[in-house]
């Protein structure tokens, strides 16, 4: 059951990964936004050739991670309107969006799993928060934010490392809910949290219940005996 709920959760998140992209690409087209959006989608541009470059054959492996790298500072330091937007909008739908849901975002619900707590607690706002700024990429964008406050050699050594690190922390999250003996990944274990199958918790519930019922009847005649023993 683990297992099933830990694909689940993987499948939930490249759902979830896709609306968050959709709903971040949208701030690209709010050009009032960012005071550099001339600029932003020149750079754009150059980087969307660049890869086109490279999938004609025209430039190289090495050449096209040379360009891209150069460009990248470029696009993140005209984008970083974007930037800030995206991590309120991952903090708004991880966050505020899934406490409001009890624990499902889009892609939770469509494949029946919920977040609860460890401990059987109701969940607060900052439990979520914890989730989206391990899960969700937000370090790596506040990272970005502040890599371009420098010179562009600065920069790229910065958001190499921090790249590089993001990567090493997804696998392990990963790693973790798909092998860890009760499927709980670090945002969990921090967040005081784990993610269940909609239908075991409705399946306890009924248990619960039927226990509930089970415990009435055995009491009830023992209060009926004690009565006639009175009279």
């Amino acid at each position: 059951m683990t297992n099933n709920v830990a694909l689940k959760r993987i499948v939930a998140y490249l759902i979830d990964y896709l609306v968050i992209t959709l709903i971040s690409s949208a701030l690209v087209y709010l050009t009032f936004i960012n005071p550099r959006y001339d600029q932003y989608i020149e750079t754009s541009n150059a980087y969307n050739e660049i890869l086109q470059s490279y999938y004609d054959g025209d430039v190289d492996a090495n050449e096209l991670i040379t360009e891209t790298q150069n460009l990248s500072y470029e696009l993140n330091k005209n984008g970083y309107v974007y930037t800030i937007g995206t991590i309120i909008i991952i903090f708004l739908y991880y966050g505020v969006f899934a406490y409001f849901t009890k624990g499902q975002t889009l892609g939770k619900k469509i494949m029946g799993i919920k977040i609860v707590s460890n401990k059987g607690k109701n969940l607060k706002l900052y439990n979520y928060f914890i989730r989206a700024f391990i899960l969700n990429g937000v370090i790596m964008n506040l990272v970005t934010l502040i890599a371009v406050c420098f010179k562009e050699s600065t920069y790229l050594s910065i958001y190499t490392v921090s790249s590089n690190f993001d990567t090493i922390l997804m696998i392990i999250l990963f790693l973790m809910i798909l092998f860890y003996k009760d499927g709980r990944g670090l945002h969990d274990i921090l967040a005081g949290t784990k993610v269940i199958d909609v239908r075991d918790e409705a399946n306890l519930e009924v248990v619960e219940e039927t226990k509930e019922k089970d415990e009435v009847e055995i009491i009830k005649p023992k209060k009926i005996k004690e009565k006639e023993r009175r009279r």
